[in-house]
């Protein structure tokens, strides 16, 4: 959980709790208890975080985001191990339905130790971002980049290309169209990626159409994960009217969410993330130096699958968004702020994983963070908050209550492959 304030806490507060205005603006709420300890003015907040809208935004930059088949090729590629250097990791070993699509690992193990945990996928087609760092705007260039990522999947594009050509050509023409000929290995070598001498000796024409293969891959995953839903947890319920979905526990750690807490700063939206990015001063322990949002805006603008790149589908909206980035030493240390929704299924916590439970979390951010070991600027506005030991005993109980029900069994489990 993010306790961060990221505009001026007595202009919140004035809107919470009012200023003694002749008359309070008139507020449509859902039904509650008869002894409900929320204001109008805290209930018209609470509201503001529920419900979790039926599908996510579209993606223009994908137009197989909502495809059907897609998505039944994407699942076979997520749960694929042969997609991996050696044949033993999947997108499914960093991110397991078995564990809300997240890892138990503080920093994940694929081909290689990673530096940083693994995100959920629960519900990150609505994100804005993906990654810690929101190096990539997209689900499917996210896909890529875990695909040849050393410590991740460790493949080449090129591996990739020949493995979707000799076990899911039927499937990836139904979807895309024709693969190109990859029989010649002359032309097409068993192995590479840029950097790699058997690739940049390819014709600048065959290099593209492996790329396209490789984006169309990523593309498919998406179609997949974007199936990846969790709504109707008790939270909802309780919004929506069923006084008894949470309970009074649950209720009092809300109210402290929205108040004292001011939770609600970071994670104000029904996805429970701002979609932005902040330094905490989260200690980076034994991991190396991590320079977080600064490196991955260069690395987003950088990357020829972005959303304003030459494989997306429409680079309208994602290049209007880029020409505004640029990294500058405030982004030093900020990490994207991780939904809250499904966070019991999610531990351990931070980029770090060096948070075992959401106990440590709140105190973490009870005491105003950390003095040192971390990479930037603290932001400056964090302070204690000073909660009793009952406060912070009902916030975990709230923050229960943001399970909501996973999505359907015949997307959590390995498919037949070819």
């Amino acid at each position: 959980m993010r306790l961060l304030i990221l505009c001026i806490i007595s202009s919140f507060m004035l809107f919470l709790y009012g200023c003694g205005e002749d008359k309070a603006p008139e507020m449509v709420a859902a039904p509650v208890q008869a002894d409900d300890i929320f204001t109008d003015r805290e209930w018209s907040v609470v509201q503001r975080l529920s419900p979790l809208p039926e599908t996510p935004p579209p993606n223009p930059t994908n137009r197989v985001a909502d495809n059907p088949e897609a998505a039944q090729l994407g699942q076979m590629f997520f749960f694929d191990t042969r997609f991996s250097k050696d044949g033993t990791v999947a997108c499914a070993t960093c991110h397991s339905p078995f564990h809300g699509f997240a890892d138990v690992e503080a920093t994940s193990l694929g081909a290689g130790r990673g530096t940083r945990n693994a995100p959920t996928l629960l519900n990150a087609a609505y994100n804005q971002w993906q990654f810690w760092d929101g190096r990539t705007d997209t689900l499917w260039s996210q896909a890529l980049v875990a695909l040849e990522g050393e410590v991740e999947q460790a493949g080449t594009r090129l591996q990739y290309a020949h493995l979707v050509h000799q076990h899911y050509a039927a499937d990836y023409e139904t979807v895309f169209g024709e693969l190109p000929d990859l029989a010649d290995t002359t032309r097409f070598p068993a192995d590479g990626k840029p950097g790699d001498s058997a690739f940049d000796s390819m014709s600048e024409a065959d290099q593209h159409a492996v790329n396209i293969v490789f984006a169309n891959i990523g593309k498919a995953i998406e179609a997949y994960e974007r199936l990846l839903m969790s709504r109707n947890a008790p939270f909802d319920r309780f919004v929506a009217g069923d006084t008894e979905a949470i309970s009074p526990e649950a209720k009092r750690g809300l109210k402290t969410f929205i108040g004292k807490g001011v939770c609600i700063l970071c994670h104000d939206t029904p996805t429970f993330t701002d979609n932005a990015f902040h330094n905490l001063g989260v200690p980076q322990g034994t991991l190396p130096e991590d320079a977080g949002r600064y490196a991955g805006i260069s690395l987003l603008l950088s990357d020829p699958f972005n959303g304003g790149g030459v494989y997306s589908d429409d680079t309208a909206v994602a290049t209007r968004i880029l020409n505004f980035l640029e990294p500058i030493p405030r982004h030093q240390g900020e990490f994207k702020t991780p939904t809250l929704r499904n966070v019991t299924l999610t531990a351990p916590y931070f980029h770090t994983g060096e948070f075992p439970t959401l106990e440590s979390v709140i105190e973490f951010n009870n005491v105003g963070g950390t003095v040192g070991n971390f990479v930037g600027q603290r932001e400056r506005t964090l302070e204690p908050l000073r909660l009793s030991e009952q406060e912070k005993t009902d916030l975990v109980e709230f923050l229960e209550t943001l399970t909501g029900e996973l999505p359907p069994a015949h997307l959590l489990t390995k498919p037949n492959l070819p």
